[in-house]
Parts: C-alpha cells; sequence; structure tokens
C-alpha cells in the first residue's frame, strides 16, 4: 500500500515528533505545562498514531493466541518506498491487513466502502494490489489462499465484501474474522509459508514483483540470466539434515517462458531457431514460381497457336 494512503511506520512518525518538540524549544514558544507533563498532549498522539499502532497489532495478538503468525512492517513487492503494515498466515491462509483509521461517519452502502458519504474504493483498491504483489511471490498451490482486508480502527463492523477486492471489517471485530475463515492451511503450510515471506519481506530491500513480461519473457533471455546467476555447484551435494525445514517451493512462472499469451504450452518444442518456419516458408515460394512459370508457357502456347492458325 502506498505511503499517505494508509499508515506510515512507526519510527518515522517517531522522527517526527521528536524534530516538531525540537523546533518548539528552540523556537522559544511558552509551555502552558512543563515539559514533563506533557506525554499526554493531543498533538503528539495525533503525530505518532500511537493508539492506531497498539489498536491492530492488540486485535492480531488475539489471533496469534489461535494459531495465526503474523507479521508487521513488512516491504511491498516492487516498490523501494511502499510498505505492508500487517500479514497474517495461519489456517485461513494468507491475509494482509492495513488498518484505515478515518473520523466521521463509516458505512457499507450497496458493496460500497463509504466515509462521510463519499465512496472510498480507491483506499480498498491499494490494499487488494499490495495483496496481489505479495500473491505473485506465493507458489501456485499457495495463491488462492490470499485475502486482503481492510481493518477500520476504532469502529465496530460486521465483516463485509466491499468494492476494489478486499474484505471491511471493524478492529474489534478483526480476530473473530481471521479465525472464522475456512481452513485451508495444515500447521506445516503456516509454517513453510510464513518463514518465506519474512525472509522475502522482511530483509533489506523489497523484492522485485514479476509482470507479464517476466513471465512471457524469450527462454533465451531466461537461460541467460541463469548462466550468470548460477553459483559452482560442488563436487558432491551434501545430503540434506534429517528433521530439518523443507525449503518452499518457489513459483513455476519460468516454466513456461517464451510462450505468448494464446500459445498452447502443450505444443511441441521447435528444433532451431525459426528453421522449420523458413523451410515451410521456401517450399510455398518454389511452388508458387512453378505454378507461374506453367501458367505463362500455357499463355504463350495459346497465344502461338492464334498466330498460326
Amino acid at each position: 500500500m502506498e505511503q499517505g494512503i494508509g499508515t506510515e511506520p512507526v519510527a518515522r512518525r517517531t522522527r517526527r515528533r521528536g524534530l516538531w518538540r525540537t523546533t518548539r524549544r528552540a523556537s522559544g514558544v511558552p509551555s502552558a505545562r512543563p515539559e514533563a507533563d506533557r506525554a499526554d498532549d493531543w498533538f503528539d498522539s495525533w503525530l505518532t498514531d500511537a493508539a492506531d499502532t497498539v489498536g491492530s497489532r492488540r486485535a492480531l495478538a488475539t489471533a496469534e493466541a489461535a494459531g495465526w503468525t503474523v507479521l508487521h512492517d513488512l516491504h511491498r513487492p516492487g516498490s523501494t518506498d511502499a510498505t505492508v503494515e500487517h500479514v497474517a498466515v495461519g489456517p485461513g491462509g494468507v491475509v494482509l491487513v492495513e488498518t484505515l483509521r478515518w473520523t466521521g461517519e463509516i458505512t457499507v452502502h450497496d458493496g460500497t466502502l463509504r466515509h462521510r458519504g463519499y465512496g472510498r474504493t480507491a483506499d480498498v483498491a491499494a490494499v487488494a494490489d499490495a495483496a496481489g504483489a505479495v500473491t505473485a511471490l506465493l507458489a501456485p498451490a499457495h495463491r488462492r489462499a490470499v485475502l486482503a482486508v481492510v481493518s477500520l480502527g476504532g469502529r465496530d463492523l460486521e465483516p463485509a465484501a466491499v468494492r476494489g477486492g478486499a474484505t471491511a471489517v471493524g478492529e474489534p471485530q478483526l480476530a473473530a474474522h481471521l479465525a472464522a475463515l475456512p481452513p485451508v492451511f495444515s500447521p506445516e503450510d503456516v509454517t513453510l509459508v510464513s518463514e518465506y515471506l519474512a525472509a522475502e519481506l522482511g530483509g533489506a530491500a523489497s523484492p522485485e514483483q514479476l509482470t507479464v513480461d517476466d513471465v512471457f519473457r524469450p527462454a533465451e533471455v531466461w537461460a541467460a540470466g541463469e548462466r550468470a546467476a548460477a553459483p559452482v555447484a560442488p563436487a558432491t551435494p551434501a545430503a540434506p539434515a534429517t528433521g530439518a525445514t523443507p525449503r518452499y517451493a518457489q513459483p513455476a512462472n519460468r516454466e513456461v517462458a517464451g510462450l505468448h499469451a494464446g500459445q498452447d504450452e502443450d505444443a511441441p518444442a521447435r528444433t532451431g531457431s525459426g528453421t522449420g518456419r523458413g523451410a515451410v516458408g521456401d517450399g510455398v515460394l518454389r511452388l508458387g514460381l512453378l505454378v507461374l512459370g506453367l501458367l505463362t508457357v500455357g499463355n504463350v502456347l495459346l497465344a502461338w497457336l492464334d498466330v498460326a492458325g
């Protein structure tokens, strides 16, 4: 989810609060209370948004007690600055959760999430897009288990599917919504997927996001990249340790490399680089020239017979 639409990292809000306090002291603005008594100042609370973080994490902590693993403050695949607030992995699948905390009336009318009467489908779609980016990282067996949830901070709202591709739910109902999802993951799946996403999204850099160009890239490009990045293989591969956690299966997108939209994946592979197509074209051209030559000879004979007769 892009910055500015949802919540920003806590570290950034904390830095902003420190900068504001430093500027206030330097400006000499008189304070009605001593500095030590301003911990409950309304501006500090608004600037740091601490209540938002505590409320969201408290709701998800309840889900953790029911077998869910919750990851916080992750990278968004394919972006250098956008973040993902929460990703919960549990029996119900992979749920990307973003908290939206608005003031004023919030309703769901005719399938549209509305804030003060205005549709907020764009905000919902941003959460769904982030869930789609995470989905691209998963193996095909796990992709259908990814869901997007918009948690409304401090509001009571029963889960409701809304336009934009996500489910809107009140923050107090979030844990119950996760617990009510039909089970699709085994405990082993939860461990594998959560550890994989923690490594991919919690690292120092954001992972790349696959696009259609990556999937349908010519096979020669894939092969060249793999040869350049291939490490030197050891002479004798080491046997896996007994009882070691199995490695997560990467998405098999490269298996369809070189295919184009509408091309049959089961079609027999072509040999050579356009050799078959060139041979067929040459044969058709030769046949056409032969027919043209025969027609020319026939026309010449008919003209000669007319003149002779």
